[in-house]
């Protein structure tokens, strides 16, 4: 299934974030469908992910919950193939 995970960093953590962000390695059982995107002049960025089990989202974001708030939603194709 696929989700598009939203995130808002907290600005009092910006530089833990970024430490968290240069570690981050993304697990096997994790595909990038639309790799992340900061938004521009904002703290709060998107990615497409699919995963089988939404367990390995909770798992791959879980060292970055202290530093942002994130919003995971499944998502559907629009236009299926």
């Amino acid at each position: 299934m696929k989700f598009l995970i939203e995130w808002h960093l907290k600005p009092k953590y910006r530089k833990e974030a970024a430490k968290a962000i240069e570690k981050f390695k993304q697990p096997k059982e994790l595909k990038t469908v639309f790799a992340a995107h900061n938004c521009v002049a904002s703290n709060r960025g998107i990615a497409v992910v699919e995963a089988e089990d939404a367990k390995v989202i909770q798992k791959t974001f879980n060292p970055m919950l202290d530093y942002a708030d994130f919003t995971v939603t499944p998502v559907l194709p629009l236009f299926p193939e």
